[in-house]
């Protein structure tokens, strides 16, 4: 989820996000500034924010306290992406960090979106966390790669997804 569109009530999101808590559907919420400060309380099982919207949010620029910040205000998880350094996450059962094994250079456009990608289809299958963000920083490294945005490189993918580094972070959740 991005901003919302000019018109739309900046609080749309949240009541998007509790109407599908009743209807049992997981929530991820991709979006900045005070749509994302609301979406939070409504307690999205995911939030993906970049780093500069994670601070943005809570006024750190230390991606583990600010992501730690983020789970209490209502985030179940945090997935903030660190451009091409990677993605880390913080959930109750942990924090981790995903690297890829190398830079990428390319169009970054639609990197966020091809890693909302990877988290959602893990997700939805349950997958353990560091599976879902190797599965997300690979996807993001295969749409820089791409020669179009909206696309990604499947051989990109793939070798990415192989070499990606998960770490346990050791300061608990």
């Amino acid at each position: 989820m991005r901003q919302p569109a000019p018109g739309v009530p900046v609080g749309t999101y949240a009541q998007l996000i509790r109407e599908a808590h009743a209807a049992g559907v997981p929530t991820l919420l991709d979006t900045s500034g005070e749509p994302l400060r609301r979406g939070i309380a409504a307690r999205p099982h995911l939030v993906k924010p970049n780093i500069d919207e994670l601070a943005g949010l809570t006024g750190s620029t230390d991606p583990l306290r600010a992501a730690r910040d983020a789970r209490r205000r209502g985030a179940r998880a945090v997935a903030a992406s660190l451009g091409p350094h990677g993605m880390l996450a913080v959930t109750a059962h942990g924090a981790w960090r995903a690297a890829p094994p190398r830079r990428l250079a390319g169009n970054p456009t639609g990197a966020g979106d091809a890693a909302v990608a990877g988290l959602l289809s893990g997700l939805v299958e349950e997958a353990p966390w560091p599976d879902r963000l190797a599965r997300a920083v690979a996807l993001s490294a295969a749409a820089v790669r791409a020669p179009v945005a909206g696309e990604f490189d499947r051989a990109v993918y793939d070798e990415v997804l192989a070499g990606v580094e998960v770490t346990e972070h050791p300061a608990a959740a």
